[in-house]
């Protein structure tokens, strides 16, 4: 009997310390209760995405909480360090990275949660923090600290430029950030064939162009997508009750319209110019390739089977293309001759530099096994001269060196005078592009399809397979397959080469103009 009044004494003992323990006022343990911002946040220039944040911003008497995440931390120029005894540490850093990472999730936050006030000690640029003083206290959110933006921080201690409206909402910037502004086209693009088709955009000025509902191209500024106008009409392909695949281009700040019709061999690509005025005009039709260089136009042919004399330029103020270049050559072609067969695929890859205009070509007439080379054609003699022997099936210029990928897919560089090219890695691709003369490649089909950059060991998205890689506008722009293992799927970096955006989820594309990249995720 003594035992259990002695078990039942040490249970009412415990049960009284909790409630105790419970009952003490301290402003430490209290959970406090938060919400999600009903406005538009901004991040130097780069929209939030509350609804679908692992770390959103939250707000607490009505004052807007930053989550000081390593990534969003260091993408506003400041960082933290933490340990058992001095707690947390906030500085200042000019080094700061600058990478910015989504933190997407796939399930949707609701309007309000509970976060606490934290215990630990707290020193900003050397000064600590009273945390239970504060009228603002820095809160503590699914495990991560949250600052106020309030002027005392954003403003004395971390050097933000803040500011709040009711159209744009709260924009937050540090100065000291150089990279791109990034924002989520949210626009209703065409969805076709069960979903597997999403039509196409592209940004020009301050308007987005894309393909909409029922084979109308629209027209709206990017400030006020709704405000949309029609712009163009797309005819039913000539083989269904389907209309055509348009794709959405801007080159030199003209948008071009790109679409097929009609069967593979005797159908046409048409091209047609969208103007700011919502009127267009007829560029080119046919299987060819043209660009404009300055005053020069240069079209290359690339009907099939290819054939020589495909080579044309006119200079403005002509009416008529005139030939140029080696008659003997077929220009703008990836060509083969083995023992056993003979083909190739069209390129467009071509630079015209003063009168000089870089191009793969090969010489037609030969009995020998051959492949195609980068060749240098003058557009006023005609004079056609190959540059290496080393077979290319795509170059890029950077500078006064010429980068290109062999037919096993090895990357080389060679000035543009050419003579000898220099091997860049053993280590075979399947595309490649250039910026400041970083190169970025995809490993081949055997080796997964990552992404790599000459120069660093390792996959830069282990488990990403590459769905598209470009240099747009002082940017690398690399995105990934849906399915991929990666933890990222869109990677943008910097012509420093630093990473400056990574993004965990699937867009379809990527347009840059002006330091402002636009992404459409499904």
């Amino acid at each position: 009997m003594k035992k259990i009044r002695l078990v039942k004494t040490i249970i009412l003992a415990f049960l009284m310390l909790l409630i105790g323990t419970a009952g003490i006022p301290d402003a430490y343990a209290v959970d406090v209760s938060v919400s999600l911002p009903t406005f538009d946040v901004t991040m130097n220039g780069i929209e939030i995405n509350n609804e679908y944040r692992q770390y959103p911003f939250i707000v607490y008497k009505d004052i807007t909480y930053f989550p000081m995440t390593y990534s969003d931390s260091r993408f506003l120029g400041i960082k933290t360090k933490w340990n058992d005894v001095t707690g947390l540490e906030v500085d200042c850093d000019s080094e700061a990275d600058g990478t910015y990472d989504t933190y997407a999730t796939e399930k949707k936050n609701v309007s309000r949660y509970t976060a606490s006030i934290p215990a630990f000690k707290i020193r900003v640029n050397g000064k600590t923090i009273e945390n239970s003083k504060e009228k603002y206290p820095l809160l503590q959110f699914r495990n991560v600290t949250y600052f106020p933006l309030t002027w005392k921080f954003a403003v004395d201690e971390f050097g933000w430029d803040y500011r709040f409206n009711a159209k744009s909402g709260l924009t937050i910037k540090n100065p000291k950030y150089e990279g791109p502004q990034i924002k989520e086209a949210v626009l209703p693009l065409a969805v076709r064939d069960g979903g597997s088709f999403i039509g196409d955009f592209t940004v020009a000025g301050s308007l987005f162009y894309y393909e909409g509902d029922n084979g109308i191209i629209y027209q709206a500024p990017i400030d006020n997508p709704s405000d949309r106008k029609s712009v163009y009409e797309l005819p039913l392909w000539t083989y269904g009750s389907s209309y055509v695949y348009p794709k959405l281009d801007t080159i030199d700040e003209k948008v071009i319209m790109t679409y097929h019709q009609g069967g593979a061999s005797m159908g046409s690509d048409f091209r047609i110019i969208l103007k700011e005025d919502g009127t267009s005009e007829d560029y080119s039709y046919g299987y060819l390739s043209r660009k404009e260089f300055g005053e020069y136009t240069v079209n290359v042919s690339q009907s099939v089977p290819p054939s020589q004399n495909n080579l044309s330029v006119k200079k403005a103020g002509e009416q008529e293309f005139t030939q140029v270049g080696d008659h003997n050559y077929i220009y703008g072609w990836t060509w083969k001759k083995t023992e056993v067969s003979e083909g190739g695929g069209p390129s467009n890859d071509f630079f015209l530099i003063e009168d000089n205009l870089y191009i793969l070509a090969y010489y037609k007439p030969r009995e020998e096994f051959g492949t195609t080379g980068i060749h240098k054609v003058n557009i006023h003699t005609g004079e056609t001269t190959r540059l290496c022997d080393q077979s290319a099936v795509k170059f890029i210029m950077c500078g006064d060196f010429i980068y290109f990928m062999d037919e096993e897919g090895f990357l080389y560089k060679m000035p543009v005078d050419g003579n000898s090219a220099e091997k860049l890695s053993d280590k075979a691709a399947s595309d490649f592009t250039v910026l400041n003369h970083t190169v970025y490649y995809v490993s081949r089909y055997d080796d997964g399809l990552e992404l790599f950059r000459l120069g660093l060991e390792g996959s830069l998205n282990p488990g990403g397979v590459v769905k598209s890689l470009t240099a747009q506008e002082g940017y690398v722009v690399c995105t990934f397959e849906d399915n991929s293992s990666s933890p990222y799927k869109m990677m943008v970096f910097g012509s420093n080469g630093k990473t400056l955006y990574r993004m965990s989820q699937a867009v379809t594309k990527v347009v840059v103009q002006k330091d402002r990249i636009f992404y459409y995720k499904k």
